[in-house]
């Protein structure tokens, strides 16, 4: 018989058969009051009707979602309207509510590296949901921002009121002999990064922790590597813990993490 107590989440986006989210939340909550499945789906539409269908509480959401899905909830939080992206819709008074916490990830695992991020020169390279979330975090952390992207117009003129130095992947590659931290977004490398030389004081968070496209380079020039993982890990544990109102158990999800990464970090990487 089901557990009518048992409350379900679940992540929404395309692909996401890759993912250690629902490997994450069964560490988290190994009582299994709760239950947290793939939604695999490209359009936003679809995701919602899977979430109402499925009866579901809370749902993470990612690519390509992040932006999309905004004009479909009912409501966003003040942060969630700043970054103008999104990953995760919860149900709230019966009203689909759109929260970021991606932000609390970017900073945590900058954090974790004992990097001070104020004042401090950082280059962002993408344009979509995540790179918005990792804007947002480095604004509100004082830190000096220079903005990269294939298409720079894809890049907001202006972010948080502020405007922002927008540049071309092509153009960014002189800005590595300034920036000290670089936050990648982009889930492959491109011609353009390929020819990137980084140095032993860069500090680099990848966000995509399947491809880790700068992990070798890094590991080549000494610099300091982020691995995705830690993002995931520090925005999974406010995202769980918003979904269902319980702590979640982040010794257990480390172990997750320890044991799914099948490439592994370089052996600088900051843990």
């Amino acid at each position: 018989m089901k557990n009518t107590t048992e409350q379900r989440f679940g992540i929404c986006g395309a692909p996401i058969t890759h993912s250690l989210s629902p490997k994450l939340f069964k560490a988290a909550y190994p009582h299994r009051r709760y239950s947290y499945e793939l939604l695999p789906t490209s359009d936003p539409t679809e995701a919602i009707d899977l979430f109402l269908k499925k009866e579901l509480s809370g749902m993470n959401v990612t690519a390509p979602l992040k932006t999309a899905i905004l004009p479909l909830v009912h409501r966003q939080t003040p942060e969630c309207e700043s970054i103008g992206a999104c990953n995760m819709v919860l149900k709230q008074d019966n009203l689909l509510v759109a929260h970021n916490v991606d932000c609390i990830g970017v900073s945590n695992s900058i954090s974790e590296a004992k990097v001070p991020l104020k004042h401090t020169p950082c280059l962002l390279l993408g344009a979509g949901g995540a790179a918005k979330a990792a804007a947002f975090a480095l604004i509100e952390a004082g830190a000096s921002l220079s903005w990269a992207n294939r298409t720079p117009e894809r890049i907001p003129c202006t972010f948080l009121d502020g405007a922002v130095a927008a540049f071309s992947l092509a153009e960014a590659a002189p800005l590595l002999q300034t920036c000290i931290v670089i936050i990648n977004t982009l889930p492959q490398s491109t011609p353009e990064t390929e020819r990137f030389r980084f140095h032993p004081w860069h500090v680099i968070l990848d966000a995509s922790y399947t491809s880790r496209p700068f992990a070798r380079q890094a590991s080549m020039a000494g610099a300091t590597y982020i691995g995705g993982e830690r993002w995931l890990f520090h925005q999974a544990i406010p995202s769980f813990a918003s979904m269902t109102g319980a702590s979640p158990n982040v010794q257990a999800m480390e172990k997750v993490l320890d044991s799914q990464i099948i490439f592994r970090a370089p052996k600088n990487f900051v843990h």
